[in-house]
């Protein structure tokens, strides 16, 4: 596997916190099966500043460490861009990380429960400028659950979908799970990485968000999510559509889902 998403560089956001956890973390991902990993630190959200340069002297050095460990985990660059009026200009001007550092496609974060004011002009405006926008986790953003027909236009306009591993396997419980399949079987994802910030809890281990989409797409698209499509990223290659199994009209709410979104 290929991990898209992931806070490894220790001590320059809320992943790990120190070099230890930092190689603790490269020791799992690559004992349950990633090979290539993604370092994608937080940058522009107000709290963590990651810019292009520092970014990639921190990972230079990391894989050195890991390489002198004995640790076989080939890392990539990239970063989590918080969606924010400045985006654009940041990523145009080199100052911003983009997907394995080809200006090509860019991982930008929303908040949690909202969508801001101005996100479509933000996002056309890296369109326009053939950057493709990949968005982080958007089944753990409330608006985009009650609203997910907002998610499916910006998908037809060339925006990608990652999701999280442990969305997949239910580690954040029944709603987000749902959302994950439902949104996978619409055919509107591309991605599914770990998001890890520790060894344990949220952990780079994808193993049981795989073995879900396995079971909910078969092997071919599980591997689309988890290998091709990140080798793409590295690869300045387009991104593959996994087929849709139902029709997004088809997408239903279960009663607790409903009840959680209230």
């Amino acid at each position: 596997m290929i991990d898209a998403h992931c806070h490894l560089i220790p001590a320059i956001d809320d992943g790990a916190k120190d070099l230890a956890m930092a190689m603790a973390m490269a020791r799992l991902a690559a004992q349950a099966g990633t090979t290539v990993l993604f370092c994608t630190p937080h940058h522009l959200n107000g709290v963590f500043n990651n810019p292009r340069t520092a970014v990639l002297t921190h990972l230079q050095q990391l894989q050195q460490q890991l390489a002198d460990s004995g640790i076989e985990l080939l890392l990539a660059a990239g970063a989590e861009l918080h969606l924010t009026p400045e985006l654009p200009g940041q990523v145009l001007d080199g100052n911003a990380l983009t997907y394995a550092d080809r200006g090509q496609a860019v991982l930008v974060e929303l908040p949690k429960r909202t969508v801001p004011l101005g996100t479509e002009a933000i996002l056309e405006q890296l369109l326009y400028r053939d950057v493709t926008p990949v968005i982080a986790h958007p089944e753990r953003n409330s608006e985009l659950i009650r609203n997910p027909q907002r998610l499916a236009e910006w998908v037809d306009w060339g925006c990608k979908l990652q999701l999280t591993a442990q969305s997949c396997a239910g580690d954040f419980g029944p709603p987000i799970q749902q959302v994950s399949r439902d949104w996978c079987l619409h055919g509107w994802v591309h991605l599914v990485a770990s998001d890890g910030h520790r060894p344990q809890g949220r952990s780079p281990d994808m193993r049981k968000g795989y073995a879900q989409l396995q079971h909910w797409l078969g092997q071919e698209a599980a591997d689309i999510l988890t290998e091709q499509n990140p080798r793409c990223l590295l690869e300045g290659q387009p991104l593959k559509s996994i087929p849709a199994s139902i029709p997004a009209q088809q997408q239903t709410r279960p009663h607790w889902l409903r009840r959680w979104l209230r």
